[in-house]
This record gives C-alpha cells, structure tokens and sequence, in this order.
C-alpha cells in the first residue's frame, strides 16, 4: 500500500465520520437540551437517523386505523431508525479510532 493510498483511506474511514459525529452533535445538541441537562438518549436517537433509516428492513405501515396512530407509527419508524443508526454511528467511531494506529503503521513500514 503506499502512501497515498494509506492516508486516502485514512481520510475516509477516519476524519469523515469524525467529522460528521461532530457536526450531528453540534446540530442537535440544542434541540436535546431539557432544564439545562443534554438528554443524551434523545441524542443519540437524532444523531442516528442519518445512518439508521436506509438500514432499517422493516417499516411499520398502519393499516385500517386513525390518524393518530398512523403518525405515532410513523414516529416510532423515525425512533426506531434513530436507535439502529447510534448503534452504527458508534461502531464507525471504533473503526475510526482503530484506524489511526494502523495508519501510522502503514505509514512507517510502507
């Protein structure tokens, strides 16, 4: 591998998710704050949708029921959505980190 490709893949699968944790937290830190304290459930819900809802197999479509219940339906979708993508946001953090020791590897021996 050389250099290039080396610090290549490190800007991919390192600083881009990096970044992109940050700046979901930097959005949606306001919007979980509740008497002062960051609602870090909540958190970790929104700062998921954007890498849970494409993941999801299975949507809850409401069938034959009221208004209400087809929205919170689809609200639950959204939640559900949001707890799979912290859980995915949370292992590409891992790889990230795992990623700057064995970019410095590479770049020594290669």
């Amino acid at each position: 591998m050389t250099r290039g490709e080396a610090l290549k893949d490190f800007f991919f699968k390192s600083v881009i998710p990096v970044c992109t944790a940050l700046l979901l937290y930097c959005i949606f830190k306001s919007a979980c704050m509740k008497n002062g304290e960051l609602d870090y459930v909540w958190l970790w819900i929104f700062c998921g949708l954007p890498f849970g809802l494409h993941r999801m197999c299975l949507w809850i479509v409401p069938g034959g029921g009221s208004l209400g219940r087809g929205i919170a339906l689809f609200a639950l979708n959204f939640i559900i959505g949001g707890v799979i993508g912290g859980f995915v946001l949370a292992w590409r953090l891992v790889k990230a980190a795992w990623y700057v020791p064995l970019t410095i590897y590479r770049l020594i021996v290669g």
